[in-house]
Protein backbone atom coordinates (compact mmCIF):
# COMPACT_ATOMS: atom_id res chain seq x y z
CA UNK A 1 0.00 0.00 0.00
CA UNK A 2 2.82 2.39 0.86
CA UNK A 3 4.49 1.66 -2.47
CA UNK A 4 1.22 2.33 -4.30
CA UNK A 5 0.78 5.70 -2.60
CA UNK A 6 4.31 6.73 -3.50
CA UNK A 7 3.70 5.64 -7.09
CA UNK A 8 0.46 7.60 -7.28
CA UNK A 9 2.08 10.69 -5.79
CA UNK A 10 4.95 10.52 -8.26
CA UNK A 11 2.55 10.07 -11.15
CA UNK A 12 0.51 13.11 -10.08
CA UNK A 13 3.65 15.25 -9.94
CA UNK A 14 4.81 14.11 -13.37
CA UNK A 15 1.41 14.77 -14.92
CA UNK A 16 1.28 18.26 -13.40
CA UNK A 17 4.77 19.03 -14.69
CA UNK A 18 3.85 17.76 -18.15
CA UNK A 19 0.72 19.92 -18.31
CA UNK A 20 2.55 23.03 -17.19
CA UNK A 21 5.36 22.33 -19.66
CA UNK A 22 3.08 22.45 -22.68
CA UNK A 23 1.57 25.84 -21.81
CA UNK A 24 3.01 28.55 -24.13
CA UNK A 25 5.83 30.56 -22.65
CA UNK A 26 3.92 33.83 -22.81
CA UNK A 27 1.02 32.33 -20.88
CA UNK A 28 3.33 30.83 -18.29
CA UNK A 29 5.00 34.21 -17.79
CA UNK A 30 1.66 35.96 -17.34
CA UNK A 31 0.65 33.23 -14.92
CA UNK A 32 3.81 33.81 -12.94
CA UNK A 33 3.29 37.58 -12.89
CA UNK A 34 -0.37 37.36 -11.98
CA UNK A 35 -0.28 34.64 -9.33
CA UNK A 36 3.00 34.14 -7.51
CA UNK A 37 3.11 31.45 -4.87
CA UNK A 38 1.28 32.75 -1.84
CA UNK A 39 3.19 31.53 1.19
CA UNK A 40 1.25 31.87 4.39
CA UNK A 41 3.35 31.91 7.53
CA UNK A 42 2.50 32.58 11.14
CA UNK A 43 5.91 32.57 12.87
CA UNK A 44 4.34 33.24 16.25
CA UNK A 45 2.52 29.91 16.07
CA UNK A 46 4.89 26.96 16.52
CA UNK A 47 2.53 24.47 14.88
CA UNK A 48 2.74 26.19 11.49
CA UNK A 49 4.94 23.81 9.53
CA UNK A 50 4.26 24.65 5.94
CA UNK A 51 2.63 27.07 3.62
CA UNK A 52 -0.50 27.41 1.63
CA UNK A 53 -0.29 28.14 -2.05
CA UNK A 54 -3.33 29.75 -3.59
CA UNK A 55 -4.02 29.37 -7.29
CA UNK A 56 -7.58 29.99 -8.37
CA UNK A 57 -9.27 31.91 -11.11
CA UNK A 58 -12.83 32.36 -12.34
CA UNK A 59 -13.93 30.27 -15.31
CA UNK A 60 -17.03 32.13 -16.34
CA UNK A 61 -18.20 35.23 -18.17
CA UNK A 62 -21.25 36.35 -16.24
CA UNK A 63 -20.12 39.57 -14.56
CA UNK A 64 -21.50 42.67 -16.36
CA UNK A 65 -19.03 44.46 -18.62
CA UNK A 66 -19.10 47.58 -16.42
CA UNK A 67 -17.92 45.55 -13.46
CA UNK A 68 -15.44 43.40 -15.38
CA UNK A 69 -13.69 46.46 -16.75
CA UNK A 70 -13.17 47.92 -13.27
CA UNK A 71 -9.80 46.17 -13.14
CA UNK A 72 -7.46 44.74 -15.73
CA UNK A 73 -6.17 42.45 -13.00
CA UNK A 74 -9.58 40.83 -12.61
CA UNK A 75 -9.70 40.19 -16.35
CA UNK A 76 -6.18 38.78 -16.34
CA UNK A 77 -6.98 36.43 -13.47
CA UNK A 78 -10.14 35.32 -15.21
CA UNK A 79 -8.61 34.79 -18.65
CA UNK A 80 -5.39 33.09 -17.62
CA UNK A 81 -6.83 30.34 -15.46
CA UNK A 82 -10.31 29.66 -16.79
CA UNK A 83 -9.08 26.73 -18.85
CA UNK A 84 -7.39 25.00 -15.91
CA UNK A 85 -10.25 25.48 -13.44
CA UNK A 86 -13.33 24.97 -15.57
CA UNK A 87 -15.62 22.34 -14.03
CA UNK A 88 -15.81 19.29 -16.22
CA UNK A 89 -13.81 16.17 -16.82
CA UNK A 90 -10.62 16.14 -14.76
CA UNK A 91 -9.66 19.85 -14.47
CA UNK A 92 -6.11 20.47 -13.29
CA UNK A 93 -7.40 23.06 -10.79
CA UNK A 94 -10.11 21.11 -9.03
CA UNK A 95 -11.76 23.44 -6.51
CA UNK A 96 -14.98 24.10 -8.35
CA UNK A 97 -15.41 20.46 -9.20
CA UNK A 98 -15.10 19.70 -5.48
CA UNK A 99 -17.78 22.25 -4.60
CA UNK A 100 -20.16 20.86 -7.21
CA UNK A 101 -19.59 17.35 -5.90
CA UNK A 102 -20.14 18.38 -2.28
CA UNK A 103 -22.78 21.09 -2.58
CA UNK A 104 -25.32 19.06 -0.60
CA UNK A 105 -22.87 18.70 2.28
CA UNK A 106 -22.19 22.43 2.30
CA UNK A 107 -25.89 23.25 2.35
CA UNK A 108 -26.49 20.65 5.07
CA UNK A 109 -23.91 21.96 7.54
CA UNK A 110 -23.81 25.71 6.81
CA UNK A 111 -26.70 28.01 7.69
CA UNK A 112 -28.15 29.77 4.67
CA UNK A 113 -26.32 33.08 5.04
CA UNK A 114 -23.02 31.20 5.39
CA UNK A 115 -23.44 28.80 2.46
CA UNK A 116 -21.87 31.14 -0.09
CA UNK A 117 -18.72 32.00 1.88
CA UNK A 118 -18.19 28.38 2.95
CA UNK A 119 -18.52 27.17 -0.64
CA UNK A 120 -16.26 29.96 -1.95
CA UNK A 121 -13.62 29.16 0.69
CA UNK A 122 -13.61 25.48 -0.26
CA UNK A 123 -13.53 26.24 -3.99
CA UNK A 124 -10.53 28.45 -3.32
CA UNK A 125 -8.65 26.15 -0.94
CA UNK A 126 -9.28 23.01 -2.99
CA UNK A 127 -7.62 24.65 -5.99
CA UNK A 128 -4.07 24.22 -4.71
CA UNK A 129 -2.39 23.04 -7.89
CA UNK A 130 0.89 22.33 -6.10
CA UNK A 131 -0.57 19.86 -3.61
CA UNK A 132 -3.82 18.77 -5.28
CA UNK A 133 -3.31 18.50 -9.06
CA UNK A 134 -6.51 17.15 -10.63
CA UNK A 135 -8.00 16.95 -7.12
CA UNK A 136 -5.97 13.84 -6.26
CA UNK A 137 -5.26 13.04 -2.60
CA UNK A 138 -2.23 10.84 -3.26
CA UNK A 139 0.41 13.56 -3.05
CA UNK A 140 -1.10 15.10 0.07
CA UNK A 141 -1.32 11.70 1.73
CA UNK A 142 2.33 11.02 1.01
CA UNK A 143 3.41 14.44 2.38
CA UNK A 144 1.23 14.10 5.48
CA UNK A 145 2.53 10.61 6.29
CA UNK A 146 6.18 11.02 5.30
CA UNK A 147 7.21 14.68 5.19
CA UNK A 148 5.00 17.12 7.16
CA UNK A 149 2.65 15.63 9.74
CA UNK A 150 0.88 18.99 10.05
CA UNK A 151 0.53 19.76 6.35
CA UNK A 152 -2.73 21.29 5.14
CA UNK A 153 -4.76 18.74 3.18
CA UNK A 154 -8.14 18.03 1.64
CA UNK A 155 -10.70 20.20 -0.08
CA UNK A 156 -10.57 22.72 2.79
CA UNK A 157 -6.75 22.60 3.14
CA UNK A 158 -6.89 22.05 6.88
CA UNK A 159 -4.01 21.21 9.20
CA UNK A 160 -4.44 18.49 11.86
CA UNK A 161 -3.29 20.95 14.54
CA UNK A 162 -6.00 23.52 13.80
CA UNK A 163 -9.02 21.23 14.17
CA UNK A 164 -9.07 21.64 17.95
CA UNK A 165 -9.81 25.36 17.54
CA UNK A 166 -12.83 24.96 15.27
CA UNK A 167 -14.35 21.51 15.86
CA UNK A 168 -12.68 19.71 18.77
CA UNK A 169 -15.09 16.81 18.43
CA UNK A 170 -13.44 16.06 15.06
CA UNK A 171 -9.83 15.93 16.27
CA UNK A 172 -8.25 12.86 14.71
CA UNK A 173 -10.84 12.61 11.92
CA UNK A 174 -9.72 12.12 8.33
CA UNK A 175 -9.22 15.60 6.87
CA UNK A 176 -9.29 14.12 3.36
CA UNK A 177 -12.92 13.13 3.95
CA UNK A 178 -15.04 15.85 2.25
CA UNK A 179 -17.72 15.73 4.95
CA UNK A 180 -15.13 16.28 7.68
CA UNK A 181 -13.55 19.11 5.68
CA UNK A 182 -16.88 20.84 5.10
CA UNK A 183 -17.86 20.56 8.77
CA UNK A 184 -14.57 22.02 10.01
CA UNK A 185 -14.46 24.87 7.48
CA UNK A 186 -18.05 25.71 8.38
CA UNK A 187 -17.23 25.65 12.09
CA UNK A 188 -14.20 27.90 11.52
CA UNK A 189 -16.17 30.53 9.64
CA UNK A 190 -19.15 30.39 11.99
CA UNK A 191 -16.85 30.88 14.98
CA UNK A 192 -15.25 33.87 13.26
CA UNK A 193 -18.68 35.31 12.44
CA UNK A 194 -19.79 34.99 16.07
CA UNK A 195 -16.58 36.67 17.23
CA UNK A 196 -17.07 39.56 14.83
CA UNK A 197 -20.73 40.06 15.67
CA UNK A 198 -20.11 39.85 19.43
CA UNK A 199 -17.12 42.20 19.48
CA UNK A 200 -18.07 44.57 16.67
CA UNK A 201 -21.88 44.37 16.40
CA UNK A 202 -22.18 47.34 14.02
CA UNK A 203 -20.18 45.69 11.24
CA UNK A 204 -21.88 45.68 7.84
CA UNK A 205 -22.53 42.55 5.79
CA UNK A 206 -19.82 43.25 3.22
CA UNK A 207 -17.04 43.92 5.72
CA UNK A 208 -18.02 40.77 7.63
CA UNK A 209 -17.91 38.66 4.45
CA UNK A 210 -14.53 40.09 3.45
CA UNK A 211 -13.12 39.36 6.90
CA UNK A 212 -14.36 35.79 6.64
CA UNK A 213 -12.58 35.59 3.28
CA UNK A 214 -9.36 36.28 5.21
CA UNK A 215 -10.11 34.08 8.22
CA UNK A 216 -10.80 31.02 6.05
CA UNK A 217 -7.03 30.80 5.56
CA UNK A 218 -6.15 31.14 9.26
CA UNK A 219 -4.89 28.07 11.10
CA UNK A 220 -5.50 28.99 14.73
CA UNK A 221 -7.82 30.96 16.97
CA UNK A 222 -4.97 33.36 17.72
CA UNK A 223 -4.57 34.07 14.03
CA UNK A 224 -8.34 34.54 13.64
CA UNK A 225 -8.46 37.18 16.38
CA UNK A 226 -5.35 38.84 14.96
CA UNK A 227 -6.99 39.13 11.54
CA UNK A 228 -10.23 40.57 12.92
CA UNK A 229 -8.51 43.04 15.26
CA UNK A 230 -6.14 44.17 12.53
CA UNK A 231 -9.13 45.46 10.57
CA UNK A 232 -11.18 46.99 13.37
CA UNK A 233 -8.42 48.22 15.70
CA UNK A 234 -5.20 48.71 13.75
CA UNK A 235 -6.83 49.91 10.52
CA UNK A 236 -9.87 51.48 12.23
CA UNK A 237 -12.22 49.69 9.85
CA UNK A 238 -10.57 51.01 6.68
CA UNK A 239 -9.66 48.44 4.01
CA UNK A 240 -7.15 50.63 2.19
CA UNK A 241 -5.24 51.16 5.42
CA UNK A 242 -5.35 47.47 6.26
CA UNK A 243 -4.23 46.23 2.86
CA UNK A 244 -1.37 48.73 2.71
CA UNK A 245 0.06 47.40 5.98
CA UNK A 246 3.10 45.13 6.22
CA UNK A 247 0.96 42.57 8.00
CA UNK A 248 -1.47 42.38 5.08
CA UNK A 249 1.35 42.06 2.57
CA UNK A 250 3.14 39.33 4.51
CA UNK A 251 -0.05 37.31 4.88
CA UNK A 252 -1.29 37.85 1.35
CA UNK A 253 -4.62 39.39 2.36
CA UNK A 254 -5.24 41.20 -0.93
CA UNK A 255 -4.83 37.94 -2.83
CA UNK A 256 -7.11 36.14 -0.40
CA UNK A 257 -9.84 38.74 -1.05
CA UNK A 258 -9.36 38.38 -4.80
CA UNK A 259 -9.32 34.62 -4.92
CA UNK A 260 -12.39 34.21 -2.72
CA UNK A 261 -14.27 36.91 -4.63
CA UNK A 262 -13.86 35.20 -8.00
CA UNK A 263 -15.31 32.08 -6.41
CA UNK A 264 -18.21 34.08 -5.00
CA UNK A 265 -18.92 35.42 -8.50
CA UNK A 266 -18.85 31.93 -9.97
CA UNK A 267 -21.10 30.50 -7.27
CA UNK A 268 -23.69 33.27 -7.74
CA UNK A 269 -23.64 32.53 -11.47
CA UNK A 270 -24.35 28.90 -10.56
CA UNK A 271 -27.43 29.86 -8.57
CA UNK A 272 -26.07 30.13 -5.03
CA UNK A 273 -27.81 32.79 -2.96
CA UNK A 274 -25.98 35.98 -2.07
CA UNK A 275 -26.62 37.22 1.48
CA UNK A 276 -28.83 40.29 1.63
CA UNK A 277 -26.74 43.43 1.89
CA UNK A 278 -23.56 41.96 0.41
CA UNK A 279 -22.08 44.66 -1.86
CA UNK A 280 -20.10 42.65 -4.38
CA UNK A 281 -19.01 45.76 -6.32
CA UNK A 282 -17.50 47.37 -3.23
CA UNK A 283 -15.58 44.17 -2.48
CA UNK A 284 -14.28 44.14 -6.05
CA UNK A 285 -13.22 47.78 -5.95
CA UNK A 286 -11.20 47.11 -2.79
CA UNK A 287 -9.65 43.83 -3.92
CA UNK A 288 -9.09 44.87 -7.54
CA UNK A 289 -8.56 48.63 -7.36
CA UNK A 290 -8.30 50.61 -10.57
CA UNK A 291 -6.82 54.09 -10.12
CA UNK A 292 -8.90 57.09 -11.15
CA UNK A 293 -12.00 55.08 -11.99
CA UNK A 294 -15.39 56.33 -10.90
CA UNK A 295 -17.80 53.45 -10.37
CA UNK A 296 -21.45 54.14 -9.71
CA UNK A 297 -22.87 52.95 -6.40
Amino acid sequence: MHFLRVLLATSAILIAILVVAVVPTSTAQKLKDAQPDLAYFEPELPHQLGRRTDVEVPAYDVVPARVRSESATYDLVQNQFSFFGAPGSGPLIHGRQDVLANSELIRRFAVQDMELIVAASIAHQASDIKDRPFGADALETFVLENVKPDASVGIAQLRPSEVVYWAPELVGADLLDPEVAVRIMTAKLEKAERTIDRTYPDVNVTDRAMLLALVQNDSSEIAMHDTIDAFFVTANGDWQTLLASDQAKSRGWTKQLRLVLVQVDWLVSEGWSKPAGLDRDRWAQIAFPRPNLDVDG
